[in-house]
């Protein structure tokens, strides 16, 4: 049995669901952790359980009532960094009450394409299983933000798995800002892990391979392929893709956040951005929700506006293909019309 959680609110309820739904596609057994950050979330998934029987549902309130000195850091941070404070707090919290052997947190817009079973072998030999980010040579300079991305991570329930915990927890709490702080090497919740080896040694795992954490920062460094219904990434299946700052504009636009990691997208990519397309719009059309925003990135009912900042988004095509547009070169143009219209 693996055990997974995640947290999110009404805004990433369809990749929730999707990424439930590629958990039971393929795992045998699991159980997935859901830290709801709102009323709509919960009541969703009460009013649905018989269609998740491998769901266990967690209130902020909850989590926030074990943990005071969490609750009271509310007050000094944005809404994102308060989520990113959570990133220690619930994984120690499911620990504590379940007395699970294992946990692994991970963010809502993971889409498991392979049986994740290889990733918790590692718990054999290590404590702590992280990712990094596998930088692409274009995005050199954005490694001083972190080695690792807190998007997957398993702890064992051992001393070493809550020793960490504990201290990664007490330093989101201290502080777990949203912008680079030059003069303590901080960065959010994820700069923290940086020193994980040399404080816990030969406890930890880096998920180093080619087929796990990829995402749009690493996408360059692989030869991503598709052959039938699978995906690969130089030559070997892809066990999970983390679709960052992929946001859905309207039935048909969708925006990716190429230009900003300079991505190189090949067929395959489109491909596997569409399938994943195709999948949370398969969950949202069910559901009674205003629409999406993001807590942290730029966001904007007007079509011009979004154009402007991403620079780079999807049109799908007859519901069938991806064109891929890049207008950085229209940027000033855009500019020109905003202030016009403004």
């Amino acid at each position: 049995m693996f055990h997974f959680a995640t947290y999110f609110d009404k805004n990433y309820l369809g990749r929730g669901i999707t990424l439930y739904d590629s958990l039971r596609t393929t795992c045998k057994q699991f159980n997935l952790y859901v830290l709801c950050l709102d009323t709509y979330t919960f009541d969703y998934f009460t009013k649905n359980k018989t269609n998740f029987p491998c769901l266990t549902l967690l209130t902020l309130q909850e989590i926030e009532e074990s943990d005071k000195q969490l609750m009271n850091c509310k007050s000094n941070r944005s809404k994102i960094e308060y989520y990113f404070s959570l990133s220690p707090c619930l994984p120690l919290h499911i620990l504590k009450k379940y007395n699970l052997s294992h946990i692994c947190t991970l963010d809502a817009d993971i889409l498991f394409l392979e049986d994740p079973a290889t990733l918790f072998h590692h718990l054999n030999n290590y404590s702590i299983i992280i990712t990094p980010h596998k930088f692409s040579k274009e995005l050199e300079a954005n490694k001083k933000f972190g080695t690792y991305n807190v998007s997957f991570q398993i702890f064992k329930n051992d001393v070493t798995g809550l020793n960490c915990l504990k201290l990664w927890r007490e330093q989101c709490i201290d502080w777990c800002g949203d912008s680079f702080d030059d003069v303590n090497q901080r960065f959010a919740d994820q700069k923290y892990l940086d020193n994980w080896h040399s404080l816990y040694p030969g406890k930890i795992k880096d998920l180093d391979d080619e087929i796990s954490g990829l995402a749009p920062w690493n996408l360059n460094n692989f030869m991503i392929t598709k052959q039938k219904e699978f995906y690969f990434s130089n030559g070997k299946r892809i066990i999970f893709f983390h679709f960052h700052h992929y946001k859905f504009f309207n039935s048909f636009t969708a925006f990716n956040g190429f230009h900003a990691y300079k991505v190189k997208a090949n067929a395959a990519i489109k491909s596997l951005y569409l399938f994943y397309w195709d999948k949370i719009s398969e969950k949202t059309k069910f559901l009674n929700s205003s629409g999406e925003s993001s807590a942290r990135y730029y966001s904007s009912n007007n079509l011009l506006s979004n154009i402007y900042y991403e620079k780079t988004f999807f049109i799908k095509l007859f519901g069938k293909k991806l064109l891929l547009f890049n207008f950085n070169w229209l940027s000033s143009i855009l500019n020109k019309i905003l202030r016009k219209n403004a």
